[in-house]
């Protein structure tokens, strides 16, 4: 094997292209679970199931005195006398999540969520939690504030998460405030786009007395490893060992070679 070169393969980098969906439920009925007003997503329909928690009033056309809102949904509040148990009100929403056409592991989703609740920060604080399987969360924005009964007021915020690898559905839910949570209006969108992958490079080749020693960094597994004796049109690659999901391999050579390389799934 006197005279041993070695080439490294570059990752072909993945399509830039991303897939998005919005959906806005505006609650214009009681219709539980709730599908969006206005929706664009071609992964499926998503849907807002509503749990009324204690003392809520569910579904509201209008609320005399609480400004021109229309279309709410009073959650209900934490029962101060049942602290054992949480009685808050949740909405469930899930959301079919268009991904781009590769591996599920090799994709990440933006979700953003926009919410209009009434706060008035003595009885309706705001203080939503939510919970979102597999997701990092990115910030909270004050989008808007729209007029309400003095003290109060109609708070639009918008919040951020990223989920890698995209799942299929997202999932994702609201739990209202202890005090108690009135939502006049539910935005989501999400755009899910391919993570590119690192150009795959042969880091180190180690000759022994029987084969070589491969490391290489980057790319997408599962990993080949090819030989050839030179690199014209008659060379062609011929495939040494079984794939491997790993970044190093140890091969057995009958014959000498000149050039090795190794091939990422992408």
């Amino acid at each position: 094997m006197a005279g041993l070169w070695w080439m490294c393969l570059c990752a072909r980098f993945a399509a830039a292209a991303a897939d998005s969906s919005y959906q806005d439920w505006q609650f214009t009925n009681n219709a539980n679970p709730a599908l969006p007003t206005v929706a664009t997503n071609t992964a499926g329909v998503a849907t807002a199931t509503m749990v009324v928690g204690y003392a809520g009033a569910g579904w509201l056309d209008s609320l005399m005195g609480f400004g021109t809102q229309t279309g709410l949904w009073d959650l209900g509040l934490q029962n101060s006398d049942d602290l054992t148990n949480d009685t808050r009100g949740q909405v469930l929403l899930s959301v079919p999540n268009p991904v781009p056409v590769t591996s599920n592991t090799n994709t990440y989703t933006d979700l953003g969520l926009r919410v209009v609740q009434f706060v008035d920060g003595i009885f309706y604080v705001g203080d939503l939690t939510f919970s979102i399987p597999g997701a990092t969360y990115s910030g909270r924005t004050v989008v808007e504030t729209l007029p309400g009964p003095l003290p109060g007021k109609w708070v639009e915020d918008q919040f951020k998460w990223r989920l890698e690898p995209s799942p299929m559905p997202v999932s994702l839910t609201i739990t209202g405030a202890v005090g108690g949570t009135l939502l006049d209006r539910i935005r989501v969108d999400t755009v899910s786009a391919v993570v590119a992958a690192p150009p795959l490079m042969i880091t180190s080749v180690v000759k022994s007395s029987q084969g070589l020693a491969i490391t290489w960094a980057g790319g997408v597994p599962p990993y080949q490893i090819y030989v050839t004796s030179n690199l014209l049109s008659t060379g062609a690659w011929q495939p040494v060992g079984l794939p491997v999901s790993g970044t190093n391999a140890g091969i057995t050579l009958a014959d000498p070679v000149n050039y090795v390389k190794v091939g990422g799934s992408n």
